[in-house]
């Protein structure tokens, strides 16, 4: 595959011609704002360094959040790798599941839990963002690929959980494809289209961003942080190189604050999550070493932008924000569901 295609959803896995350790991640997410739920999708490929392990997998978490407690189901099944197969119309499937680029649909189970889905998937705009700046891989110091192929999707369909089936009426959403020998070393992952505006109004507001930390020798390379904004109809690309050494952020289990410009205008935001927020997931990395995903996406967000004029709009988003924070510990206070 053109290393320049790798904003869509044709995937890079070829199993003839793999010699070392792979991984490949499609995800998914979509919001019921009204309802605070949420569900997460994920189909990989997984190879070992040494081929041990050769799997395709589908992940799926749903989230319900009440005042009380949020309700939160995970589930992972596993196949051999010989399952997934490549579509020629930029999609995959993996045994009977399928991500083509209209919908998506599937099921997953274990001893305690069922969930199906049937949905369509609608882009509302052509937006898409690279997360690694552009001479990283150029100069070969970044392997990896990490990408949101649609940063502005509706799903319209339903999902079954135990039994209970929920509709899905232009959810907004996202969808990302992520690839290479292995994984970071750890990062922190956030997106919102689902804001509002200082009146309460729906604003047609996008945020998607990244602070990571690459693998180095037995250790971890300095944070780097990219992110997209799309501020009614002007997107903003903070990913060049000199756009992540500027930008600056932080983040922990509590929070995910940043302040990065771009084109004169500057985007400041705190992503706020709850340990009750979080479904721990572990993920395998090509050499077998462990991460810990601690996943919610129904957390908060408050993002304030300052244009050159110095007007300032602040917009908001209740237990609508994916917000995800990876590590190589798992918090001893978030449960693994899978």
């Amino acid at each position: 595959m053109d290393a320049a295609n790798f904003l869509t959803n044709e995937p890079y896995f070829n199993r003839e011609e793999r010699t070392g350790g792979f991984q490949e991640v499609w995800y998914l997410k979509f919001n019921n704002v009204e309802a605070a739920r949420a569900l997460w999708l994920r189909f990989t490929v997984l190879i070992r360094n040494d081929k041990s392990k050769e799997v395709a997998e589908v992940w799926a978490i749903f989230f319900e959040a009440n005042d009380a407690s949020v309700h939160k189901v995970g589930i992972k099944n596993t196949w051999p790798i010989a399952s997934f197969e490549n579509m020629e119309t930029q999609g995959l499937r993996i045994e009977h599941n399928s991500l083509l680029p209209d919908r998506t649909e599937g099921s997953v189970s274990d001893d305690n839990h069922q969930l199906r889905w049937s949905l369509f998937l609608k882009p509302l705009n052509n937006l898409q963002f690279d997360f690694v700046p552009a001479m990283l891989p150029r100069f070969k110091l970044v392997k990896n690929t990490a990408a949101t192929v649609y940063e502005n999707l509706a799903f319209s369909g339903w999902c079954e959980v135990d039994g209970a089936r929920y509709e899905w009426t232009n959810a907004p959403g996202m969808q990302g494809h992520l690839s290479g020998p292995r994984n970071g070393h750890s990062w922190a992952w956030g997106h919102c289209n689902c804001f509002s505006d200082p009146s309460g109004a729906y604003a047609p507001v996008v945020w998607d961003g990244l602070c990571a930390r690459a693998p180095l020798g037995k250790g971890a390379a300095p944070p780097l942080t990219s992110m997209f904004f799309r501020i009614g109809d002007k997107t903003y690309h903070v990913n060049t190189m000199r756009d992540v050494l500027r930008s600056r952020s932080h983040y922990d289990f509590d929070q995910f604050t940043f302040r990065v410009k771009k084109c004169g205008v500057l985007f400041e935001g705190t992503v706020s999550a709850r340990l009750e927020d979080y479904a721990g997931v572990t993920y395998e990395d090509t050499d077998g070493s462990l991460l810990y995903c601690h996943n919610s996406k129904i957390s908060d967000m408050i993002l304030s932008v300052t244009h050159a004029n110095g007007a300032t709009t602040e917009y908001k988003a209740n237990r609508a924000v994916a917000y995800e924070v990876v590590s190589r510990e798992a918090h001893p206070n978030v449960p693994l569901l899978i």
